[in-house]
């Protein structure tokens, strides 16, 4: 309890290491809209109400959600066992699913700072990101960028490569600042993470301390059995909403379009 009340405080007073208070000298939230062709090409294509592909990611939407509310869930990870599995695609997909629900708002947050691909996924150009609100040079509310396509609106908190250190960001006191402001300035929202591969160093299993829920990718030809089950022992003190086997190559017999 001691760590969050010092959390909130550092958000409170606007520190150095960690400008997170929302005032009059922040500037607001930068609104792009999303190219709908752009999104095709990266395989992300539940912005539209059309497609089948797209509603598989609905029905993936419905049964999280579900699961999120009746535990009264706010914070979902997004990972899987290695790279190359589709956990971005899988995480933009959700989040643009979810943005299409009127009575639901939803937040992106790139937190693979070994890769962030989020951005890049979407199309969308930035300047700063996670890093530099944690480096203290720049606030959350001027990186947080709002997002649109068609009847999708989501907040998309952009990531930036760290080069070195990024296991000790994620346990960092900074980051536990960030991570409690989103949980009180956005609480209504459901907010997704994009997390790196679990198996690819310690940037997972140093937050999920502070996660509610994991949603895992596997990808057909790249995870392994030994895989999941290494995983499984990261995440017996979390819970596991589903499992998600990407890049299924096989066809099912259609019915009525599904």
């Amino acid at each position: 309890m001691d760590s969050i009340r010092q959390a909130v405080e550092l958000a409170r007073v606007g520190s150095r290491r960690a400008p997170l208070a929302e005032g009059p000298a922040d500037p607001p939230t930068r609104t792009v809209q999303l190219n709908p062709a752009h999104l095709d090409s990266t395989r992300i294509v539940a912005h539209g109400v059309a497609g089948t592909q797209g509603r598989y990611y609905d029905m993936m939407r419905t049964q999280i959600l579900q699961e999120m509310d009746n535990n009264g869930w706010q914070f979902l990870t997004v990972t899987s066992a290695t790279a190359g599995c589709g956990k971005t695609v899988t995480a933009c997909n959700l989040a643009l699913s979810i943005g299409r629900l009127s009575e639901r708002s939803v937040l992106l947050v790139d937190m693979d700072m070994q890769k962030p691909r989020v951005t890049e996924y979407l199309g969308i150009k930035v300047n700063e990101g996670l890093l530099s609100v944690l480096e203290g040079e720049a606030s959350l509310t001027s990186v947080i960028v709002e997002a649109s396509v068609g009847r999708s609106r989501l907040l998309v908190l952009p990531g930036e490569v760290c080069k070195s250190g990024t296991s000790e960001w994620m346990a960092s006191q900074a980051m536990a600042t960030v991570l409690q402001t989103i949980k009180r300035e956005f609480r209504s929202r459901i907010v997704i993470f994009d997390m790196p591969p679990m198996l690819l160093g310690d940037d997972v299993i140093s937050i999920l301390p502070q996660m509610e829920a994991v949603l895992l990718v596997a990808g057909v030809g790249s995870t392994s059995v030994s895989d999941i089950k290494e995983c499984h022992k990261h995440l017996k003190a979390t819970p596991v909403v589903r499992v998600v086997v990407n890049r299924v190559t096989e066809a099912t017999d259609a019915y009525y379009g599904y």
